[in-house]
């Protein structure tokens, strides 16, 4: 049996850490088959769109148990393995490519029939996270980095962490994830690909998407905007005592930030030009 998120004691026992993550890092433990992490002020309404995914037969994000006596979110552990540096070779498989946006799409498919009420407070504690013109009317995760995704023998089994979840134009959501999977920077310990398989497997995750080249265009456009407002964002969160941000900054951010805008700014004709 699961232990009863509401029991503090029982909480106490066997909570293992769990790696990955940035804002949250340290601060997430595994219990038994849950999950226990902190809460947000968009905790509720994050759990909420949880719920409403998991009625709509996702299988592969996790389903909210409420809260604990130490104020944590408790949630539906997701067996697989999370990719975490240093970065495996098999997280570049184009198989793998692919399943990452076939989940991310279904995720949007299910996630239309979402309705929040207007006033409903989501993710905005971040800082510049959102850029402008990110803002739209679809509920997406915006944060499919790879140490939210969960896999088994090559293949998705889980996307975890929603803390970010809010209404935005979904190529938003698809620039982000495409950020970190096809990917348009460095990988930390991987040599990293030639520019033509990065615009290829730009390519096949836009393809996926089923996205016009007009399309592609502007998720190349909001990934660039996403990093231009990170640059600042990251900086500001580690000086204000964020341990996950510090060592992002200790780990050469800055420079790979600005690496990828210009290598983005130099390929955005190719990146678009791939059908």
């Amino acid at each position: 049996m699961p232990p009863d998120p509401h029991n503090g004691r029982v909480a106490q026992l066997d909570e293992i850490p769990l790696g990955g993550g940035t804002a949250n890092a340290g601060n997430v433990v595994r219990i038994g088959n849950q999950v226990a992490r902190p809460t947000h002020p968009q905790s509720a309404l994050v759990a909420e769109f949880l719920e409403h995914l998991v009625r709509s037969g996702l299988t592969f994000v996790p389903q909210p148990l409420g809260v604990d006596a130490q104020s944590r979110q408790r949630f539906t552990w997701l067996p697989g393995t999370a990719v975490t540096t240093p970065i495996p070779i098999w997280a570049l498989d184009e198989n793998l490519l692919v399943d990452v946006a076939l989940h991310q799409r279904t995720l949007h498919d299910a996630a239309a029939s979402f309705a929040p009420k207007p006033d409903s407070r989501w993710a905005a504690t971040a800082g510049d996270y959102f850029p402008a013109e990110a803002d739209g009317d679809l509920v997406c995760h915006n944060d499919i980095c790879m140490s939210n995704v969960i896999v088994t023998n090559g293949q998705v089994t889980g996307m975890i962490d929603f803390d970010y979840a809010r209404p935005v134009n979904r190529l938003f959501d698809i620039a982000v994830a495409a950020r970190h999977w096809v990917p348009f920077g460095p990988i930390p310990g991987l040599p990293l690909a030639a520019e033509h398989d990065r615009i290829s497997r730009f390519g096949v995750f836009c393809d996926v998407h089923a996205l016009t080249r007009f399309e592609r265009r502007s998720v190349v456009t909001l990934a660039q905007l996403f990093l231009n407002h990170a640059l600042g964002n990251v900086r500001r969160l580690a000086e204000a005592g964020g341990v996950g941000f510090q060592r992002l900054i200790a780990g050469g951010y800055e420079t790979m930030n600005r690496d990828t805008t210009r290598w983005l700014s130099s390929n955005i004709d190719r990146l678009t030009g791939v059908h």
